[in-house]
This record gives C-alpha cells, structure tokens and sequence, in this order.
C-alpha cells in the first residue's frame, strides 16, 4: 500500500482544522446529552455554523471557504474524534452545499442571496411526486433520513420527474426552502443518534426549473452551473463528493475508540484468568495492534480517494468512470476496515465496555450506523468494483 504525501493545506484549511481541534473537548463533554436529545443541539451546531464549518464546500464569492476536498475530509475526521454524529450533519451540508453550488446562477442567487448564512439539508431518495406547471413543477411527498434539518436553511429533496406521457424520466433533485417544509420529528436511532435525521414533508410546493438538477446526468459530469468552469471544486466528480463526506463519522469514531481504550487498558485486569493487567494478555497486544492499522489502512483509502477527486477536478477533463468505479471502492473499503477496527476494539472492553458511561460503546454503535447508509455500504461497492473488473453491466447509473 502506498503512502500518500499529504498536499500544503491553504491557509483556511489550517485555520479550520486548528478550530476542530480546539471543539473537540466541547463536543466530547455533550456526547451524552447529544445522544439523550438526538441532536447535537442548537449552540453546538451554531458554533460550527459560525465556525465555518458547514460551508467548507461553498463559493468564496458566497461566503464559504471553498477547500479542496481532501482539506474538507480531514477537518470532519478531526470533528469525528470529538462527535460523529456532529460530524454527519457537518458532512452532509457540506455536500448538499456543493451539490446548490451546481445549480444554474439563478438557483445560486437565491441559495446564497439571503442574509442568513445559507445551510442546505437533502434527503435524495426519489421519494416525491413532481407535477408538471408552467415555469416549473409542483411537488409533495414525504421522506426520512433528513440528517440536520433541525439547523437547515434549504433542503434538496429527490423525486422522479414524469416525462411527457406521465412516465417516470428519471430522478431528479429539487432545491426547497425550510420555509416551505414540514418536519416529523421520528428519528430514534441505536447510532449516529445525534444527527437530528427527522422525516420531511412537503406539500404542493413550487420548484422552478430552475431550481431542478438531473442527477444521472450530473453523475456523467454534466452539470449547469456557469461557475463550474472557472473553480476546480466545482467540476469535482458528482457522487463520489457526495458519499466521500461520510466516511468522516466512522474514521473519527474509530479513532477516538482506539485513544478511549488505550487511556482505560492500564486500569483493566481479564478476570478469571492470570492476567492482573490486561496490557500484559497477548490478545489485548494483537488486536490492539490489528486495530490501530486497520485505522491507518481507512485513513490510506480516505486519503486517496480525497486526492483522486481533487486531481481530477484540477484538470479539463471529468474523472472517468474507472476511478469513480475506485472511488466508490475507497469509500466502501474504508468503512469496512472502521468496522472491523471498531469491531475488534470492542470485544477487548468486557463487561465495563458495555456500559453506557463508557464512550467506547457509544463509538461502536455510531460506527455501526456509519455503515448503513446505502451509498457507503461495502457489499454493494465491493460488487460495483468486481463489475468493473469482469467487464460486465453495472447495477447502478449513480457512479
């Protein structure tokens, strides 16, 4: 596996990170009450608004930072170690402002045209019903998984947009003010509790054309924006962007685990056997030592796979499916091997491990969660990726 040299970071990037750094030990000291409230709650999630952090992904002629992609990855990981579910929310309004920053300059001026700094929310599930009118569409519906809806401004909502027979073109993407949705407060979750994930509804709302991006199209590099050919971030591969933000909350949470078990190990004994100090056990050695390189291993495939996505977006031409079939790949296999570090680190805590003051269990499930998400789960990258190595048919436009 080959090392990957880490590019100068810009002046903002070091500023930002050095902010995560310093909120860590915040975001730690509301772990408890984050996940009791399944929130991260309104003062932490307006210091990392006021922060900067939801719009690292953004235009700097809008107020955001506009980083590279790797730059971005590395704050949320630093985020991670102190909350993964803070680092979820921050995660996906940074992609969903990316994703607002594609839109034709008329969306864009409304996005960002409010004196409220913009926060934009999505759940893309192609859940909705778009209804054809004049100027644009109409759409109703209602979807789950809203992950920081609670702190958003706009939301990207997906549904299919019927084509002239009223059959179903494909879906597409609809830009909606906060104003305009209802939120159903239903999210109750063994994991990434904190991210406020509620359902959404929205009811005959119109969405000007304008306001409308086609997402298979976007995934071949099609995008609307005029911004797009002059900032490299935004000719960026469209879904690995998207997918890459949320390997953060489980390569933060995998971290902290293996720093939260190292600081308890010196105090443990393994009952019933002769080891006084577990540090002195074989197996407490061994699968520490797994773990800490199945860590470095997820931090080698988020590496590259922020690299990959900013070198492409530096030069003239759209990443080729190939290395967005490995980017795919990177996020899948970075989450697998969180998993299994987290798995492994868990099994060495015993019965104190399990208990609800302990950090480390909190950790373990929001690893877990980490991997339920349909575009990270590693089974169906693992197949994209075999796909594309047998040459045969994939089973998804989304790549």
């Amino acid at each position: 596996m080959t090392q990957l040299t880490a590019p100068p970071r810009s002046a903002r990037a070091a500023e930002l990170l050095e902010l995560a750094q310093a909120l860590k030990a915040d975001l730690r000291a509301h772990n408890e009450q984050t996940e009791a409230d399944r929130w991260i709650g309104d003062d932490l999630s307006r210091r990392l608004n006021d922060g900067g952090f939801y719009r690292m992904l953004a235009p700097e002629r809008f107020g955001g930072a506009e980083l590279t992609l790797r730059e971005t990855l590395e704050i949320l990981t630093m985020i991670a170690e102190g909350c993964p579910s803070a680092a979820w929310v921050a995660g996906i309004h940074n992609a969903a402002i990316w994703l607002g920053s594609l839109y034709p300059l008329a969306a864009q001026e409304e996005l960002f045209g409010d004196s409220t700094p913009t926060v934009v929310s999505g759940t893309l599930a192609p859940l909705g019903t778009l209804t054809p009118v004049p100027g644009g569409y109409r759409i109703s519906g209602k979807w789950g998984f809203a992950s920081g809806v609670l702190d958003a401004t706009w939301m990207l909502l997906g549904a299919p947009r019927p084509d002239a027979s009223g059959d179903n073109a494909g879906p597409v993407f609809a830009l909606v003010p906060m104003s305009s949705i209802r939120i159903h407060k239903d999210w109750d979750t063994m994991g990434l509790a904190g991210t406020g994930s509620h359902s959404v509804e929205v009811k005959d709302v119109f969405v000007p054309e304008y306001r409308i991006i086609d997402p298979v199209a976007a995934s071949a590099g099609e995008y609307p924006s005029e911004y797009a050919s002059e900032v490299p971030l935004y000719r960026a591969a469209f879904l690995p962007v998207l997918s890459a933000v949320l390997v953060c909350p489980a390569l933060g949470a995998t971290k902290r685990m293996l720093e939260e078990y190292l600081k308890q190990v010196p105090k443990r004994k393994i009952a019933y056997t002769i080891y006084e100090k577990a540090a002195e056990s074989v197996v407490t050695q061994t699968r520490l030592a797994e773990a800490a390189m199945l860590i470095d291993e997820a931090q080698f495939h988020q590496d590259r796979l922020g690299d990959d996505i900013d070198k492409w977006a530096e030069g003239p031409d759209y990443m080729p499916e190939s290395l967005r079939v490995r980017a795919r790949m990177d996020i899948g296999r970075a989450l697998d091997l969180c998993r299994s570090a987290a798995n492994l680190i868990f099994s060495l805590g015993g019965g104190s491990g399990i208990a609800r003051t302990n950090p480390v269990q909190r950790l373990f499930r929001d690893v877990q969660a980490s991997n339920s998400h349909p575009l990270q789960m590693a089974t169906v990258q693992y197949e994209v990726y075999g796909r594309q190595m047998l040459g045969q048919p994939q089973i998804t436009s989304f790549i």
